[in-house]
């Protein structure tokens, strides 16, 4: 009994928003913790979770309309059998999200939150002819969710509330960048089939097992160098320290994607990383 109400409650912070809410608010305090204001924007820092929630609640119900396997596949049908409490979880999302947003809203604001918000929403509703979003063009949406995630939580963060130079921000925001891009890779590893029947051709199924890994090791490599460049700029060490080994337990978690099916080691571990890069740095901050 406690085992099964543990389960659905993990599969409701998972498939409800919840936990990559968390993340993404996690992410967005990490670059103010980097940048030492992390106690002046909390508020768009829960901004940033809860807007995050609601499109993924959203991105889960539209994309078990369109999966063609999702009859034979795990995770759609947890989705389908909480298909309405992500659609009223959406719905508490996208509210709490609009009263947020309202001692921030301005033009200037508005102007800067176009290039990542936008392509946000394009990943999730379809707008296209066809019925298709930015997700269904293949390889281009990996770099669409890195653009996505490093403007909002990154970018938009250390130029706009920050107000750091644009050499540090393009830095930061390129590191940013990379790092999605890496724990992006084995969903999109876990995705090949569903995306070859659906006519997709991402990365994985393009370039193959070697050359897949070998890009994230890559990706890695200036997700590091980057981050301590941020470190030595804003002499806060352990930000480098805390992104160095979060890509040292990612990168090795990528070969191991092509073994598993489990959506718990994606959608739970893979995307917990963002919440554990936070607690680690916290960790190395008291360290040192």
């Amino acid at each position: 009994m406690i085992g099964r109400i543990l389960k659905d409650t993990v599969n409701l912070l998972i498939y409800g928003g919840g936990f990559i809410g968390l993340c993404a608010a996690c992410m967005t305090a990490l670059t103010f913790e980097l940048t030492g204001q992390d106690d002046n924007h909390l508020q768009y820092v829960l901004l940033i979770g809860t807007a995050t929630a609601a499109l993924y609640s959203m991105h889960r119900v539209i994309g078990l309309q369109k999966s063609a396997l999702m009859m034979t596949t795990d995770r759609f049908a947890v989705i389908r059998k909480y298909q309405f409490h992500i659609r009223v979880y959406a719905v508490l999302w996208i509210i709490l999200s609009i009263w947020l947003v309202q001692p921030l809203w301005d033009i200037r604001f508005v102007a800067w939150l176009i290039p990542g918000g936008t392509i946000a929403l394009a990943y999730v509703i379809p707008f296209m002819s066809g019925g298709r979003r930015l997700r269904d063009l293949g390889w281009g949406k990996i770099l669409m969710i890195g653009w996505s995630w490093s403007w909002l939580t990154a970018v938009l963060p250390m130029w706009y509330f920050a107000h750091a130079s644009i050499q540090m921000t393009i830095i930061h925001g390129i590191e940013r960048l990379c790092f999605i891009m890496l724990i992006t890779i084995p969903f999109e590893i876990r995705d090949i089939k569903l995306d070859r029947s659906l006519g997709l051709i991402t990365m994985p199924e393009k370039l193959g097992n070697r050359r897949t890994r070998r890009i994230a090791i890559y990706l890695g490599i200036v997700t590091v160098l980057l981050s301590f460049i941020g470190s030595l700029h804003y002499f806060n060490t352990p930000y480098g320290l805390a992104m160095t080994t979060i890509c040292l337990i990612v990168i090795p978690l990528v070969g191991f994607s092509y073994k598993t099916n489990d959506d718990y080691f994606f959608s739970g571990l893979m995307d917990g990383t963002m919440i554990l890069a936070l607690w680690l740095f916290l960790f190395f901050h008291q360290l040192l």
